[in-house]
């Protein structure tokens, strides 16, 4: 089936911001390498912030429904922990997505209020188990948006980590490492 000329423009936004970082790329050069005209990526989209969101939340959209749930699993930490190794899997899956997931995050215009505010469109199951952890005094009882930032940045640290050297990501010391540092990092704290 024959990609939609949206869907070729944000193909073609993902490369160039991959490539020449999301500021050096502007929306002429995105229509002109997408064999489309200006006009006809700005009727997709009304501004290069809207396709960069819209990239974005297909992105994250995608790695929400690479996480699939364990069946038959009342552990909320193994849960957690199989959803963080289908994560990394995922992102080693896909080097753009994630090197643009990057760039976004240190991107000053993209407000931290907004990617929390996609995840929770796209990942809510993870609030839920976060949430649930808490209640159960498996996780310590902090504010939830303090506990997804710290997630988001260690999912994003250790997936360059793994992409940068693959032979980390098939160590089982650092896979099992990396998700002590998430669970640990959020652990309730002995009085």
């Amino acid at each position: 089936m024959a990609k939609t000329k949206q869907q070729n423009i944000l193909d073609t936004a993902l490369s160039l911001f991959v490539r020449n970082g999301i500021q050096a790329t502007s929306t002429a050069s995105i229509a002109k390498q997408a064999n489309v005209a200006t006009g006809t990526l700005f009727h997709h989209f009304a501004s290069k912030q809207a396709l960069i969101i819209t990239l974005y939340s297909n992105i994250k959209t995608e790695l929400g429904q690479a996480m699939q749930p364990q069946h038959h699993h009342d552990d909320i930490q193994a849960q957690v922990r199989h959803f963080w190794q289908q994560a990394l899997q995922w992102a080693q899956d896909n080097p753009d997505k994630l090197h643009f997931m990057q760039q976004i995050a240190h991107d000053p215009a993209f407000e931290i209020s907004l990617h929390q505010e996609l995840m929770a469109v796209s990942m809510g199951f993870m609030i839920d188990q976060v949430q649930q952890a808490q209640a159960q005094q498996q996780l310590a009882p902090l504010p939830l948006e303090l506990v997804l930032n710290f997630c988001h940045s260690h999912f994003l640290a250790t997936a360059n980590l793994f992409a940068e050297r693959p032979d980390f990501a098939c160590q089982p010391d650092y896979q099992e490492g990396a998700f002590q540092i998430l669970w640990r990092g959020l652990a309730p704290t002995a009085p």
